[in-house]
């Protein structure tokens, strides 16, 4: 089992992230979690998880350093608005988009039309099966 956790400060304080290629140690999931470090029980709910659509190591290695890099410099706060911002893309693209789509697609595509970039590198959106 793949696992890996790094705690980085941000202008809103810590953040935990951890990565993981199982759930609860028996279920195949991979997945990371950004949250508060030592988080109250009103923190909890700020918390972002990311599932992937790779259980491979090395790639799992690459997206949790990525991930971090990017809390490091959005917060806590930023990856929520960033999983509300996906969360639209999702709904659009189950609305309009069609089978096949991909959420990559989806944002390339909104990037080009409206001129701003999505601020979550590509090679995170590559592997991003979903986001709560």
């Amino acid at each position: 089992m793949s696992k890996y956790s790094t705690i980085v400060e941000t202008a809103e304080g810590q953040a935990q992230i951890m990565t993981k290629s199982r759930w609860m140690f028996v279920v195949p999931m991979p997945h990371t979690g950004i949250m508060s470090y030592s988080p109250s029980a009103a923190d909890l709910k700020n918390g972002t998880l990311i599932k992937w659509t790779t259980d491979d190591p090395a790639v799992l290695s690459d997206l949790h350093d990525s991930i971090v890099s990017l809390v490091q410099v959005v917060g806590i706060s930023g990856m929520m608005e960033i999983t509300n911002m996906l969360k639209m893309t999702e709904q659009v693209q189950k609305k309009f988009g069609g089978a096949g789509s991909e959420i990559q697609e989806w944002v390339e595509e909104s990037a080009v039309l409206g001129g701003v970039s999505f601020p979550m590198p590509a090679n995170i959106l590559k592997y991003l099966k979903g986001i709560q």
